[in-house]
């Protein structure tokens, strides 16, 4: 939208301004915010016309224009409300400040080491911090407070930080040794039969034969000149398989971690990779980055996968003119470009921070169903699998489309300006709505998460439908939470709540919808963990979308307001997502019970905080006998 005038201040320091009075830049600075009455001319005055012009008398606008002064008392400086005619200002300090708030993130410092990371507002780290605060009764705004300690005290109390920096790898370094002096032929066909079957469903990049040809070759006789390549691709694979195949007497979970972390510290060396991108590279790259969310590391994956992201936009995989064809390998380029895609999209929305994608920068085409007759002619190799039926990633491709404007049009400081005109909040959350609405209506049978009653299809596809539901209503989720943390601004710094107004009224709608969605992340992993596709409590990246539902119910639950009969269902909720953790059977460094234990310990830190009702801990405690 055009602007049509400016302010004088504006003016002088050329500057945009957005044309209200009072203008935002003058309002934020607290100055006097004045515009010219009649436009300047352009040109010398006219001939003969020598007298001295008299400044013009102040316009009605000037002389109500309300501005903001710092003024000083015995509690220190403080913003106070000069306006020249009596009307009410236009911007609020204390709504600016709340706004800030809302898209406040958090710094985390290893001690240790000295670096250093940062955390937006739309990451779950964050968001666990706020519990703390709310927990602890302490005022908003804490996190645009200069920190005073290297973890947030919240993160540091439930030992959260161990999630945010890079794992050791146990010592392992990449011996050059052959792999028959470590590892039998048969465990590693069992390894990569694991990646297979719980990964490649929503990591649809490689093709089983090749995996296992090549580890094949690894075992044959040496011949001079010879040399397996893709190594490093097959020592991903075995690192991921190790990780996601199933504990049984004989391989014990400490036994299948360290064979884990041997492979991962094997596939090492990548170096080339960052000098000149190819296929293989970006292919091992994202088990890479797989890897790291199987160990719950969510800035590694960032950095992966971003890398990722700069080496298909290097290549072209981006444009219509690379990918776009009929041939079989344009095919497979197109999957690797939108995987890539969602991925980054989906891990930058998780940690908070920008992607490097830009949607007006792509036009490489989504990939198609391959139609059966040229399965028969052996189109691909993977004739009946997640490679030929290609749904799920054009959904996810799309989720990831919405991600962005979610992330710029709800959490980006960038519409700062934007704030008080609540209509393009609305609008935008009114359009991923309706885009959320068409990806769910588009859907095969397969991938109806919210059908309850649809027939068991394989296990494969349950795997997709899983992570498909847990994603779409992870965005619905995100789109209202920040309704949560601003509800939570009209109650007082002792808890009670302030007198309710219409704006209040009007985000209960937006939180109960947020909590709706959390309690379906929780049900439709539930779902697939408990029966339909028993092989994902393996795949440990199905805990950060149960982590981030549970904290967001437990995060409403500490409103004082609330009743025992609402606090008993967030609570069934949430212990039905610590069940899910409690039946993952991942082998990472962080199990599911780890998890299970930290949302326990903020369950239990939210009842007894959470109201001053004094028989509420003793219900809940009798229901919930974990709490206990």
């Amino acid at each position: 939208m055009r602007i049509e005038r400016a302010c004088e201040l504006c003016r002088s320091k050329k500057v945009k301004c957005n044309g209200e009075n009072p203008c935002l830049r003058c309002w934020q600075h607290s100055l006097p915010c004045k515009y010219r009455e009649k436009p300047r001319l352009r040109g010398r005055p006219p001939k003969g016309s020598t007298a001295r012009r008299s400044p013009p008398p102040p316009s009605v606008a000037e002389a109500t224009t309300p501005s903001f002064i710092l003024s000083s008392d015995n509690d220190g400086c403080k913003l106070t409300n000069v306006s020249h005619g009596g009307d009410p200002a236009r911007y609020s300090p204390e709504e600016y400040r709340q706004q800030l708030e809302l898209r406040a993130g958090i710094g985390v410092t290893n001690s240790q080491t000295g670096s250093f990371q940062f955390y937006g507002p739309s990451s779950h780290f964050c968001f666990i911090q706020r519990i703390h605060q709310r927990m602890k009764r302490q005022s908003h705004g804490r996190l645009l407070d200069q920190p005073k300690t290297a973890v947030p005290t919240g993160l540091g109390e439930w030992g959260l930080e161990r999630f945010m920096f890079a794992a050791g790898s146990g010592g392992f370094r990449s011996s050059g040794g052959s792999t028959e002096s470590f590892l039998s032929q048969e465990l590693g066909r069992r390894f990569i039969a694991a990646y297979f079957e719980v990964i490649h469903p929503h990591l649809p990049i490689l093709e089983q034969p090749i995996i296992v040809r090549l580890w094949e070759k690894l075992w044959a006789p040496p011949a001079p000149g010879r040399e397996v390549s893709s190594r490093d691709l097959v020592y991903m694979v075995l690192a991921l398989g190790a990780r996601t195949m199933a504990r049984e007497d004989s391989h014990s979970a400490e036994t299948l971690d360290r064979w884990a972390d041997y492979f991962w510290a094997q596939s090492n060396d990548y170096s080339m990779l960052f000098r000149e991108p190819c296929i293989k590279g970006i292919h091992l790259i994202l088990l890479k980055a797989m890897y790291a969310l199987h160990g719950m590391r969510p800035n590694d994956a960032y950095l992966y996968l971003g890398h990722a992201a700069r080496s298909v936009l290097a290549l072209g995989l981006n444009r219509s003119q690379v990918v776009n064809g009929l041939v079989p390998v344009m095919h497979k380029l197109r999957i690797t470009f939108w995987v890539v895609y969602f991925y980054e999209r989906v891990c930058a929305f998780f940690t908070g921070r920008p992607s490097c994608f830009l949607d007006s920068h792509i036009d490489a085409a989504f990939p198609e169903d391959v139609p059966r007759a040229l399965l028969e002619g052996g189109y691909v190799g993977d004739s009946d699998g997640p490679t030929t039926q290609c749904a799920y990633l054009r959904s996810m491709a799309r989720i990831g489309q919405l991600i962005e404007k979610v992330s710029s049009g709800i959490f980006s400081l960038a519409n700062l300006q934007a704030l008080y005109d609540r209509r393009r909040v609305e609008v935008t959350i009114s359009e991923c709505d309706a885009a959320l609405q068409q990806i769910e209506q588009g859907l095969p049978p397969y991938l109806q998460f919210s059908d309850r009653d649809r027939s068991k299809s394989e296990a494969w596809q349950e795997i997709q439908c899983t992570h498909l539901g847990m994603a779409f209503h992870l965005i619905k989720m995100m789109i209202r939470r920040p309704a949560l943390v601003y509800a939570s601004f009209c109650h007082g710094p002792d808890g009670t709540s302030e007198p309710a107004s219409p704006t209040q009224e009007n985000l209960q709608e937006s939180i109960d919808l947020s909590i709706h969605s959390a309690k379906e992340i929780i049900a439709i992993a539930s779902s697939a963990i408990m029966d339909r596709a028993t092989c994902i409590r393996n795949d440990a990246s199905v805990a950060n979308y149960i982590v981030s539902a549970c904290v967001t119910l437990l995060y409403n639950v500490l409103d004082s307001s609330v009743t025992v009969e609402h606090a008993r269902m967030i609570f069934e909720s949430v212990e039905r997502g610590i069940q899910c953790l409690d039946q993952m059977e991942h082998n990472g460094p962080i199990t599911g019970k780890a998890l299970s234990m930290d949302i326990m310990k903020s369950a239990k830190d939210a009842l007894s905080l959470s109201t001053r009702e004094a028989n509420l801990e003793e219900n809940m405690a009798d229901n919930f006998p974990w709490l206990k």
